[in-house]
C-alpha cells in the first residue's frame, strides 16, 4: 500500500532542519523527481523488480539469477524495496521453506517508469558519439 505523505509534516520537518541541512538539500529532499529516483536508484533494483515483476520468488532464487550481488546488498536493497512498499515479504510454512517476494499493486505501478526509462535508454545509446557520455559497466561476475 502506498505511504501517505504528510505535506505539513514534511515542510515542517525541512524548516526545522534549515540550521542542519543546506538549502539545495531541503529543496532536494522535497523534490518528488528527486524522491522517484531514490526509491528506483541501486545497481540491482531494476533486475530485482524484473525479476519479480515475472513471478514470486525466494532469496535463493534472487541470488542465483543475479550472480554478481552479494547476500548482504541483496538483502539491504530488498528492504529498501519493501519499506517502500514496492515489494511483499510472505513466510513460507514450514518456517524452514524461507520466503518469497513478489511485487506488490503500488511496486506495479513502476512497471511504466521503467518501460519508459529502457526506452529513453535504448535511444540514448543508438546515439552516434554515445560512448563520449555516461557510460554504465555491467556488473562483475562473483
Amino acid at each position: 500500500m502506498p505511504r501517505t505523505v504528510d505535506k505539513r509534516a514534511l515542510a515542517s520537518t525541512l524548516e526545522n532542519s534549515s540550521s542542519t541541512m543546506h538549502a539545495s538539500n531541503r529543496e532536494r529532499a522535497a523534490c518528488p523527481l528527486y524522491t522517484a529516483i531514490g526509491v528506483i536508484e541501486g545497481r540491482w533494483k531494476p533486475m530485482l523488480f524484473q525479476r519479480l515483476a515475472e513471478r514470486p520468488q525466494g532469496f535463493g532464487q534472487l541470488r542465483r539469477a543475479l550472480p554478481g550481488v552479494t547476500p548482504k546488498v541483496l538483502r539491504e536493497q530488498l528492504r529498501q524495496m519493501l519499506a517502500d512498499g514496492l515489494v511483499a515479504r510472505r513466510p513460507l510454512m514450514p518456517a524452514s521453506a524461507g520466503v518469497r517476494y513478489s511485487i506488490t499493486p503500488y511496486g506495479r505501478t513502476l512497471g511504466p517508469v521503467f518501460n519508459a526509462l529502457w526506452r529513453w535508454g535504448t535511444s540514448h545509446l543508438a546515439r552516434r558519439h554515445a560512448a563520449r557520455g555516461t557510460l554504465v559497466w555491467p556488473p562483475r561476475a562473483g
